[in-house]
Order: structure tokens, then sequence, then C-alpha cells
């Protein structure tokens, strides 16, 4: 089965790299205070985002597109709980699933913030009110490989890690979402989210960590 290659693919390649994490220790702070975490990340870092968060029962916002279907099922044998939905179908019931499932059952949601097609680095909506409503804190994330292949023709340039690399996987800087009717609005919200996962990026790609929250770990 399609999902079962992709896993082994995905396992097999990341296996032989040297992974680093950075700024976990937020992330760490932020379970212990037991509040609810939105993390998001360009369609593009996909790859090695399903690797690390495998067993997780993490619940990704997945679109309900052929495409989407094929990652929804790698998802679930990556052992997540895929919610199927996107801004331009499905999105208004996929907006309650994840709203309840933050709430009721506390999961962890994770969100491709430019959707499944773009534009690439595009805050979709959405993502700014369900911080809001749910109470929840975004936390951007990102990778970098020293060995890594793009694919050039893709709308969102989609990052591959090659064999026996590096690959430095990053947490940003929590951002608290203010509630609405606060100074800024929501076109402010996407505009300082999308600012954190392209800093978060170039941290990665030109390696100017702030070693006050980014601090390496080997895993291997």
């Amino acid at each position: 089965m399609i999902r079962k290659a992709a896993k082994l693919l995905i396992i097999g390649i990341v296996k032989t790299c040297k992974l680093k994490i950075v700024g976990y220790e937020e992330v760490e702070k932020l379970r212990e205070q037991k509040l609810p975490i939105i993390y998001v990340y360009w369609h593009r870092h996909i790859f090695v985002t399903i690797y690390r968060f495998m067993d997780t029962g993490a619940r990704p916002l997945i679109s309900l597109s052929e495409d989407g279907e094929i990652v929804a099922q790698i998802a679930v044998e990556f052992g997540m709980n895929p919610v199927r939905g996107s801004s331009s179908r499905g999105g208004a019931k996929a907006f309650i699933k994840l709203l309840n499932s933050i709430k009721e059952e506390k999961s962890e949601v994770l969100i491709t913030a430019d959707g499944p097609k773009g534009p690439a680095r595009e805050i979709k909506d959405g993502v700014i009110r369900l911080a809001q409503k749910s109470g929840s804190v975004v936390v951007p994330i990102a990778w970098h490989a020293d060995r890594v292949k793009i694919l050039e023709k893709s709308w969102d340039r989609f990052k591959i890690p090659l064999p026996f690399g590096v690959i430095t996987y990053a947490y940003g800087k929590p951002i608290l979402i203010p509630v609405p009717g606060s100074k800024e609005d929501e076109a402010a919200l996407k505009l300082r989210l999308k600012e954190a996962i392209d800093t978060l990026e170039k941290q990665l790609e030109e390696k100017t960590f702030n070693q006050k929250f980014l601090e390496v770990r080997n895993l291997f």
C-alpha cells in the first residue's frame, strides 16, 4: 500500500540522518501549564514534520482532495488522527471538529498555514480564529537539512531531506493570539504569524539561532 511504502521511505531517510531539535524547551513549558497548542508550518515542511509527530495522536488538518486522502492515510500510518477539510472545501465542519478536539480531547493540532494548494507562504483563513476560539497558543515549526532536495516545480517548493545528512527541526517562540476586538485585527495577526514562520525558516537556513530559546539537542 502507498501509505506503508511512504512510511518506510520517510523513516528510512530520516533514520539515516542526524536529527537535531531546537526550541523544544518552550513547548515543554506550555505542556507543563496544560495549555492547548496549535503548530503551524508551511506546506513544504510536511516530510519531516510527519516523522517528528509520529505516534503522538496529533490532529493534522488535511484537505478533502485526492492528494489529501493519500496524505491522510500516511498520517494515520504514523499514528496521527487527521481532520479533513480546508478553506475551500469542508472548512466549517473541520473548524468545529478541531475546536472540539482541542477543548474536549486536549488534542494538539497541526496546520499547514498556507493550505493544501497555496499561494505559498500566505496564511489561510481560520488559523487565527481557531486559536482565539480555543484559547490555544500558536507555535511555528520548520526544518532544514544540509542535504536536501527541493522540488522546484511544485507550488510550494516542497523539501525532501537526502540520506546521511543533518536535519535541524525548530520550534519557534510561542505566539499568544489576542481575543477579537484587540488592537490587532485578523489581517495584522496573520501577517505576524507569517513573519514568525518565515523568520524561523531563515534562521534554520542561515544557522542564526537565538540561543536563549533555541538550544540544539542531538536525538541520535
